[in-house]
């Protein structure tokens, strides 16, 4: 990536958000393509990941450097984990992946849904465990009606749900798949156990309109009951062990480090999404810490 090239793109994104907060959201969609289409110029890296139609893999094996573009350092660990690259791993200069998310998020904000596609598989090619941009791609299937790419593009999405928030989401998306498969049972646990993690209104209404739509109350499930329900429909009863590990082991790394603002991140993600006693105490005092730090 040359940088030297590329010294005017933030400014020129300082820019866009001018444009974007202005509310002229089709010309500072032109801004950002225009971006976009800088960075692709000056940029011949070895992305982090390829990507077909909905799949992403490490990319090709040609010996050069791998560059990703981080959003949180926690990341780069999940990424050498799950992708187990064979060379060195950099970090992009210019936080591409995001620009990329950012035009994605825009482009189905104005129903370009294959432009939205596009830019959030560019996104993931940069990032592959970039969760929101797996979200907004899977979004754009939901729009295009495609629904075995929004289903393949959710489940991936999941092994990065780390937080009761993004569960609440990974079970909304399945439920909303099941009522287009005419699976109401399913789709009914999926909405329920989406309030279990976080409760919203979008979970609420869709139980609403099943209801309606079988003129039938919403049955009251027994945890039990849904787990086994979702283990029947291969959906996971809860967040992958594997990643929330990999976040906690980053916190000791940066604790190790004295990093205590890293290492609080990492902590208090794992906390929302396990609720332990003793890493509330981890938490309690790691706040102190950072206090008395800014004191």
């Amino acid at each position: 990536m040359d940088i030297k090239k590329l010294a005017d793109v933030k400014d020129r994104f300082a820019d866009y958000e001018k444009i974007f907060n202005s509310g002229d959201y089709d010309k500072a969609a032109d801004i950002l393509s225009a971006i976009l289409e800088r960075i692709e110029e000056c940029t011949d890296e070895r992305k982090a990941g390829t990507m077909d139609d909905t799949f992403v893999k490490k990319s090709d094996m040609d010996g050069r450097p791998i560059y990703i573009s981080l959003n949180h350092v926690m990341e780069y660990y999940v990424y050498a984990c799950y992708f187990e690259p064979e060379t060195d791993v950099l970090c992009t200069e210019l936080p591409v992946g995001e620009y990329y998310r950012t035009y994605g998020s825009l482009c189905l904000k104005l129903s370009k849904f294959r432009r939205a596609e596009d830019a959030f598989k560019k996104a993931i090619c940069w990032n592959p465990v970039d969760l929101d941009s797996y979200l907004g791609l899977a979004e754009c299937y939901k729009n295009l009606n495609m629904l075995s790419r929004y289903f393949d593009v959710t489940k991936q999405a999941y092994r990065f749900c780390c937080s009761r928030a993004t569960m609440a989401r990974y079970y909304r998306n399945m439920g909303f798949y099941f009522v287009a498969k005419y699976n109401t049972e399913a789709a009914r646990v999926c909405y329920t156990y989406s309030n279990i993690y976080y409760k919203t209104d979008n979970a609420d209404n869709e139980l609403k309109y099943l209801e309606q739509a079988l003129n039938d109350k919403t049955p009251e499930y027994s945890v039990k009951q849904m787990q086994e329900i979702l283990d029947k429909n291969e959906v996971e009863p809860g967040p992958d062990s594997k990643t929330i590990g990999i976040i906690y082991r980053v916190g000791e790394l940066m604790m190790n480090d004295k990093d205590y603002r890293l290492a609080r991140d990492c902590f208090s993600i794992v906390y929302d999404i396990t609720q332990e006693a003793q890493l509330k105490t981890l938490l309690d005092e790691l706040d102190k810490d950072l206090e008395a730090d800014n004191a």
